[in-house]
């Protein structure tokens, strides 16, 4: 039974369904927002424990966010209260051997990194002069005419040449033909492990490139309180607008009539109507399989998305400590996030095992912090550390989730002796964990398929189809797989409710 009728549906509060819906209801749309779980944010969220740490369950830090005009759109910059350290990014690669660090300016990190100095410096004056705009131009809508105009006024015929090619370039090239030392190559090259691409494969230098270019000018930082306070104001953000949050609903079908998209029913037998939209911040996967049915999509949209790719499962482990952990160099204890590596050819090589279905020998871990910029985390002298690595959701062996989180242990102990001895407690939580959390995390994946360059703008998640619209009229999609894909920056929603407002406005004029 239909509930209420609204102009527009969004299935999902994730970040992308709150930003898509906020858009909308400040064009002066009706919107209601579904959501199964009982809290909004999708994967931004946190809990605190008994003993009294905070554990951000899924996204950790906002750099990116930071570059993207969703943070003041929203007023994200005023809503949340941030936290920064003076080392937004480390990187250790070599057991009891110093590390490397950046540091808050483009000075100060040069300073640290010898004669690769004029080159950080070098690197960050391209970025601001060409990679923001570029970057602008690649995460905006596609084939948007402004931002691509604004890179080709900076730019001469032949730097948009070799910058073509440094978007094409495997990170680990680049990062051999730029720095002359290993400090700096894995400084950089580390920030690749954030996406799914090898740093011997095309296309892993954008990746690396806006995360460190990011942290750069941004710093990492991370919400006082935990990531849940983020979540809770992009929430308050769409409630402002007009947007009704509704959570404990459980969206089972998208109803299509004629062709069209006009609600959707909801577990508890109700449903709302859409007038104009509904808009799914769902893994395409499931919308289709699941909410919409596969009887009203063509055979061709159908077949070119059994070919879309999710990416390696997510591990993670939250270590709860006595104290701050005892990195043998000393600079990492600062740290928002720690890169634990190895040199570049470990790294591949890791990649290449999960790419394999395997659990890597050596994983390559991405640690967090957050506590060294925000101590209400923490019991009073306490620490801990949030630690992810990409593994295989169901890797062929068994009983592996302990042995691994076990392995990861040992390697951060030889980057931090005597590491061990400081842990409270230990939680594991596996790729299928995280999909149990979220569904729309399907095998762990937390970016909404890989990254690889034949996944991305054009190609997600469907080969020439849009990006948001389905071919169900009125139906939409807004979440992590479409274009530009993974991360917490909101602008898969922003651009999603651009394009259904433009293509109401022409059906409505036609």
């Amino acid at each position: 039974m239909i509930r209420v009728t609204v102009d527009a549906v969004i299935i999902g509060a994730g970040p992308n369904g709150l930003v898509a819906a906020t858009a909308l209801a400040r064009a002066g749309w009706s919107v209601e927002v579904l959501e199964r779980r009982d809290v909004a944010g999708g994967a931004i969220g946190s809990v605190r424990t008994p003993k009294g740490y905070v554990h951000d369950w899924g996204s950790a830090f906002y750099g990116v966010l930071h570059t993207s005009p969703v943070l003041r759109e929203l007023g994200l910059d005023r809503r949340v209260p941030w936290a920064h350290t003076s080392s937004p990014v480390g990187a250790t690669y070599r057991p009891g051997e110093p590390g490397v660090v950046m540091r808050r300016t483009a000075t100060e990190t040069a300073q640290e990194l010898g004669e690769d100095a004029a080159a950080w410096l070098d690197t960050v004056a391209w970025w601001e002069r060409l990679g923001v705009p570029l970057f602008a131009a690649m995460m905006g809508p596609i084939g948007a005419p402004l931002p691509l105009a604004k890179v080709l006024a900076r730019a001469t015929p032949r730097e948009l040449v070799a910058t073509a090619r440094t978007l094409l370039e495997p990170v680990e090239d680049w990062t051999r033909q730029r720095y002359r030392t290993e400090a700096a190559r894995m400084l950089f090259a580390a920030n690749a492990t954030h996406a799914d691409i090898g740093v011997d494969v095309a296309g892993s230098t954008p990746a690396a490139m806006l995360l460190a270019m990011a942290a750069q000018q941004h710093g990492m930082p991370v919400p006082v309180g935990g990531a849940d306070v983020l979540a809770q104001a992009m929430v308050e953000a769409a409630e402002e607008a007009g947007v009704v949050v509704r959570t404990g609903v459980d969206v089972t079908e998208v109803v299509v009539r004629g062709n069209r998209a006009v609600g959707v029913r909801t577990a508890d037998g109700g449903g709302v109507g859409a007038r104009r939209a509904v808009v799914a911040d769902v893994a395409p996967t499931i919308l289709a399989r699941d909410l919409v049915g596969e009887q009203h999509l063509p055979g061709p949209w159908l077949g070119q998305l059994r070919r879309h790719r999710y990416t390696s499962g997510y591990f993670r482990l939250d270590l709860d400590l006595d104290k701050p952990a005892p990195w043998t160099d000393e600079r990492l204890r600062d740290a928002m996030v720690v890169h634990v590596t190895g040199d570049l050819d470990e790294l591949a090589l890791s990649q290449a095992q999960v790419r394999r279905n395997r659990l890597p020998d050596q994983p390559q871990l991405i640690l967090g912090q957050q506590d060294r910029a925000d101590p209400t985390r923490v019991p009073a002298g306490a620490a801990s550390l949030w630690v992810e690595c990409h593994c295989p959701a169901d890797p062929p062996v068994t009983d592996w989730t302990e042995r691994f989180a076990d392995l990861i242990t040992e390697r951060l102990e030889a980057h931090a002796p005597g590491l061990t001895a400081s842990i409270v407690e230990r939680t594991v939580t596996s790729p299928n964990d995280l999909q149990r959390l979220d569904p729309n995390l399907v095998g762990g994946d937390v970016g909404g398929g890989s990254a690889t360059v034949d996944q991305m703008v054009v190609f997600r998640p469907v080969a020439g189809w849009s990006s948001y619209a389905l071919p169900v009229a009125g139906l939409y999609m807004c979440g992590a797989a479409s274009h530009p894909g993974g991360g917490v920056h909101g602008l898969c929603g922003r651009n999603a409710a651009k394009t259904v407002l433009r293509t109401s406005r022409f059906r409505r004029a036609t």
